[in-house]
Formats: C-alpha cells, structure tokens, sequence
C-alpha cells in the first residue's frame, strides 16, 4: 500500500479472409507475494501459446507478419477502480513447434516485446512461407513490470485479453488473413501482497498533499528553507516498517535544469509515544525505498506524523525561476 504527495520547490475469428486458423490458450499466471516482487517485476515462462493452422490449397504466403494487442488495462476482478496499464505488460519469445509441410524454423525476436492497448505491436516477421499445410505454434512468456504502479493496487486477480492479427505481406500490401480475440481473462496476473491485508490505511491529510519550499531572496540560499506540516500522515497498520521514495530529481516544465534529488531531506516526529515505535529520519530522499518507521505491535493503532521537508543551507547554486517538482511516496511495509 502507498499513497503519493507532490514536493514543490519554485518550480472470434475474422478479418478480410477466414482461411487461416488463429488461436491462444493462457497457462497460468505470475502471482505477486512480495514487495521486492512488486518492485522488480515478474515473469510467468510459457503464459500464452499461439497456434496458427491452414489446410487447403496454397495461398501463396511467402512473407507474412504476426501482431498482438491488449484490448484493455489489467483490471482488479473484483474492485474494477484499480487498474494497472497495458503497457506495463511485455511478451518474450519461448519456443516453438511445428508440424507443417514446411519444416523451416521461423526466426523469431528474442528480446521482450511491450504491448499496449491503443495498436498493434508487431511479433514476427517472416519470409518462412505458410504454405499449403500449416501447424505452427509459438509459446510467449508475460513479463509484468514492476514499480510503484504495482504498490498502488490492491490484492486480486488483473485481466485483459490478448488480439492477434495475421498478414499476407506482397510487396508493399498487406492483407489481413486470420485474427483471434482471447477470452477476457487469458492475459492476467496477480497481487496477493501481505502489505495490502488486514485493518490498515495510509492517509496525507492537512494539506500535505503538497508540500511548497520556496526561494525569494540571494540571502534563502544561505541558509536552511523548510516546509513543515504538523499531523500530516496517518498511519493505520501493524507490524509493519513505513518506508519513503521518490520518484526523481526536481524538474521543471519550462527549463531543461534540473536540481538533484540529494539535496531534499526529510525528518518526521511524532506527538506523543507509542510501543514499539522507532523512528529512523532525517533522511535524504532518493528513488530507492527507505525504512523511516519501525512499529512492532500485533494491534492495529491510528499513529499521526508531522511531516518536515527541509533543503540545508548552501545546498544548491542559482538556476532559472520557475517551479521544480518531484513526487514522493510513502509505503507500508510489512515485518
């Protein structure tokens, strides 16, 4: 579980012919248990399978080029708000089989291939003639990336479905001659995070939603500016550390300088004590996720933190005026 404030620094078959056979069946699906899985990404061997059959009289398909396509985001089964984008998924080549006329392996692109929903992305493209009688099957692996996009989510099963398009290519023609649409459901995978079970929640309230630190004066640059935000971040979970990452340097949309992520601290308090809780800042922020709180208790308890984001004096040089912003995230994560 996260949650994400802004820093401001002023700154079927078908198609045009029916003669040639396109399918998919799904195997299985990759299954997220882990924050340093949700981070890194997974790949589930052999996800997809491709078939593609013919028999009957040649058509003459010397060259041709197989396409694929998400027909929508990966969305929560059961809780459709939460979604992760079709172009987080990537399809790399496995295997092949063939038990056609033609005996010829097709060369097919190793690397992984990123998809999306809005067009087609090519597979294969091949000069390995499709002709008279076809029986090939080609096998993908689903590589889903990682990152804070996966944090966001909930736990539940994310389906899309895959489209594949199959084209005569004669000079500079092509011509659609098979297409299949896969049930909903056959691309997909899985969140079972032990981070997003139980009685817990993350909330910026009091305006830390976003935090400004401004320059004004040659005279700011000397000395430490601050943006202080009492009883800005609630915390309701157990057993758990509270971790922070940022997404990247201070960037402005109307100059190419950018100010270094480095130079941004963060220190947090709380107004009472609790058991059990340990609190690690100051910090520098940077894009890698750092432990700020350690809480050990098996009960879930409501803990407000005031929030200080602070630049030390003689940090960084002048640069142009305009308003710098980079995106910090607090994570939940469990002992």
């Amino acid at each position: 579980m996260r949650w994400m404030l802004k820093i401001f620094f002023f700154l079927l078959f078908g198609g045009a012919s029916a003669q040639y056979s396109l399918g998919s069946y799904n195997n299985g699906q990759s299954i997220f248990n882990t924050y340093a899985e949700l981070m890194s990404g997974m790949t589930y061997v052999n996800q997809v399978s491709i078939p593609i059959q013919y028999y009957g009289t040649s058509i003459g398909v010397n060259e041709w080029r197989l396409t694929a396509r998400l027909t929508q985001d990966f969305i929560n089964d059961n809780n459709p708000a939460y979604a992760v984008a079709a172009e987080y998924a990537y399809l790399q080549y496995n295997s092949q089989s063939n038990s056609s006329s033609n005996a010829s392996p097709v060369n097919v692109p190793l690397q992984a291939i990123a998809l999306n929903k809005y067009s087609e992305t090519t597979l294969i493209h091949s000069n390995v003639g499709l002709n008279p009688q076809l029986n090939r099957l080609f096998r993908y692996n689903l590589y889903i990336k990682g990152g804070n996009h996966l944090l966001a989510c909930t736990n539940g099963m994310y389906k899309s479905a895959y489209e594949f398009r199959l084209y005569k290519i004669t000079g500079q023609t092509q011509q659609l001659i098979g297409s299949f649409t896969s049930v909903m459901g056959d691309a997909r995978f899985q969140i079972n995070y032990a981070g997003n079970f139980g009685d817990q929640s993350v909330t910026l309230q009091n305006g830390a939603q976003q935090f400004n630190i401004s320059y004004t004066t040659a005279a700011d640059y000397l000395s430490e500016r601050s943006a202080v935000i009492n009883n800005a971040l609630k915390i309701k979970t157990y057993n758990y550390q509270l971790a922070v990452q940022a997404s990247g340097d201070f960037q402005s949309s109307l100059s190419p300088q950018i100010l270094p992520l480095s130079v941004l601290k963060l220190d947090i308090s709380v107004n009472q004590s609790y058991n059990g809780l340990q609190i690690l800042t100051p910090v520098i922020l940077s894009t890698t996720a750092q432990p700020i709180v350690y809480r050990n208790s098996s009960t879930p308890q409501d803990i407000t933190f005031n929030l200080k984001f602070y630049i030390p004096a003689n940090s960084i040089q002048a640069v142009p005026a305009g308003t710098y912003t980079t995106s910090v995230f607090f994570l939940i994560i469990p002992n």
